[in-house]
């Protein structure tokens, strides 16, 4: 509920405070007073566009703010929750516009800087905005489909389950087309990806190969050296033709302290002695073995060069190593296979498309069932709203037509049809209606989804225009039946409206100091009244229409008593 407006420095509106209540909130005033500036300043507080003209002093900056209670409305404290705009526990918010002389503006929601486009999603939850010349915007098309989804609460699930059919449906059917794209383009992949597998295959490439032909690479390239250092060792260690080897100077200790292991001084030296020697045997033994190792053949190194360059070739195409060229390979294997299967394939994808589509019609035949049940409901009360404002002869009906194409809400369009004379053919509503009448159905259609319309603030602009005698008084009702189960705020000149009102604010122009500005005063009983006279029978009403203000006054309490 909106709580507040603060208007500071903004066209004819020098600083004004406008406190705001439940029930039916009227403001009234001569016309170029200023009263639909209020409503400009809280259309700019909901993310509309500023104009250069809305600041009054160049030399400060434009301010409009509002207050909104929040605590009535469990979605919207989640919303704002989600965003980290307030805490659990928090029932109310200040959003506020600041417009500067360079045209420059700034938005806050809770003193924290937003953009405009977080307001307005946040708007849709807090109040409903219908200017005069803007009263089209409750008849988009578009709109009609959740008016009549409104009254059956199943659909919900529904929905849901026709929502994701729909996306799943869409994404097989884009890759239907990925399949069913040139063949000439196919054929090129499948070239390619054959050229890309044969090059791989034909390498026969073996996890840890080239770790292991750089090795081999190394030893080929240093065998002179190391055929040397390992003839070296085996003179030292046990192959010494000149003088004893380390093995043969062994021997001779062990056959020494072997004589003399009677004394433990020796006995002692014999084991250590003896794994020396053993050592030295083993050592010796795995020399030899790998000195043979490096007899190559010729041309064996050229052979893993070849190998190694084979090898570079490929991982500068698919990998920076085997193992990535492998799984490169297993990858355009699988890619070859999905293409050269195309066929079968496209057949799954076929059949699960059909399997989905049949799924789709059939959720969605039950959707319209319910939306045809849920639109006579809405149709009846939006007749009966109709009778009640005084538009007897009108005949309204609610089509449902299937649409060819699917979407993520079904396969209905909805459309209101409006004749408003007997013998006139129901038409599109938006087409034939005139100013007065559309008036009225915005208001019947608003009566009629009061229950289920769930934005606390609803605000018209002059939504009387164009209407007089038992209509006006139809509607003055009909508003004041509106404002028990939502907040209504109302810019109007009509006196049969105004004397509902549960809140009466007064807009005046004063020229002060050769400067125009607009004040607002809430009026009591007595000046109600007198601003009811006044919008009767002008500046200088009489007595009698000072009575007959009096007397309408009078009416409405009791009617509103009722």
């Amino acid at each position: 509920m909106l709580q507040e407006i603060y208007i500071n420095n903004f066209v004819l509106i020098d600083e004004l405070r406008l406190e705001f209540d439940k029930g039916l909130n009227v403001l009234t005033g001569e016309t170029g007073a200023g009263k639909s500036i209020i409503i400009d300043a809280l259309g700019l507080i909901m993310g509309e566009r500023f104009k250069s003209d809305f600041v009054r002093d160049e030399g400060r900056k434009a301010i409009a703010e509002a207050v909104f209670d929040i605590s009535a409305s469990k979605e919207t404290r989640e919303f704002l929750t989600q965003q980290g705009f307030i805490e659990p526990e928090e029932t109310s918010i200040i959003i506020s516009r600041e417009i500067s002389s360079n045209g420059r503006s700034s938005a806050r929601l809770n003193s924290r800087n937003v953009n405009t486009g977080i307001i307005k999603e946040l708007s849709g939850h807090l109040l409903d905005m219908h200017l005069q010349h803007e009263h089209f915007t409750i008849l988009r098309p578009e709109m009609y489909l959740s008016y009549v989804d409104s009254f059956t609460p199943q659909t919900r699930k529904l929905l849901d389950k026709i929502g994701s059919i729909y996306i799943s449906l869409k994404e097989k059917r884009l890759q239907m087309e990925e399949i069913l794209a040139d063949e000439q383009s196919r054929l090129q992949k499948i070239d390619f990806l054959n050229y890309q597998i044969n090059e791989i295959e034909k390498a026969a490439l073996q996890p840890g190969e080239e770790e292991e032909l750089e090795t081999l690479r190394n030893r080929i390239r240093n065998a002179q050296n190391l055929l040397e250092g390992a003839n070296h060792l085996l003179q030292l260690l046990y192959e010494s033709d000149r003088e004893k080897s380390a093995y043969d100077t062994i021997a001779a200790a062990v056959d020494i302290v072997s004589t003399l292991q009677s004394e433990d001084f020796f006995a002692s030296l014999l084991s250590p002695l003896e794994d020396i020697y053993y050592s030295l045997e083993d050592i010796a033994s795995r020399a030899v073995t790998f000195r043979n190792t490096l007899d190559f053949q010729p041309g064996r190194l050229d052979e893993v060069e070849e190998r190694l360059h084979i090898i570079n070739q490929l991982k500068s195409k698919y990998g920076q190593d085997i193992n990535e060229i492998m799984a490169y390979l297993n990858e355009k294997r699988d890619e070859r296979g999905k293409i050269e299967n195309r066929e079968q394939t496209r057949e799954k994808l076929d059949n699960e498309i059909n399997s989905l589509q049949e799924e789709y019609y059939r959720y969605a035949s039950h959707l319209t069932e319910m939306r045809k049940q849920a639109a006579k409901v809405l149709q009846d009360k939006v007749n009966n709203e109709l009778l009640q404002l005084n538009m007897p002869d009108i005949q309204f009906e609610i089509l449902i037509e299937k649409r060819e194409v699917l979407t993520l809400t079904g396969v209905d369009r909805v459309e209101f049809m409006f004749s408003p004379n007997p013998g006139e053919p129901l038409r599109p509503l938006s087409r034939i209606a005139s100013g007065g009448e559309i008036s009225r159905f915005i208001l019947a259609l608003k009566t009629a989804l009061a229950g289920v319309y769930q934005v606390p603030t609803l605000i018209f602009d002059e939504i009387d225009v164009g209407v007089g005698g038992t209509s006006l008084a139809a509607m003055a009702r009909k508003l004041n039946e509106l404002s028990t189960s939502h907040q209504v705020i109302l810019v109007t000149h009509s006196p049969q409206v105004a004397s509902y009102a549960d809140q009466h604010y007064l807009i005046e122009k004063m020229v002060a100091s050769g400067n125009t500005f607009t004040r607002l005063k809430k009026l009591d009983n007595d000046n109600r009244i007198k601003e009811l006279a006044r919008m009767l029978g002008g500046e200088n009403y009489s007595e009698i229409t000072y009575q007959h203000a009096g007397e309408m006054l009078g009416d409405a309490s009791k009617q509103k008593e009722k």
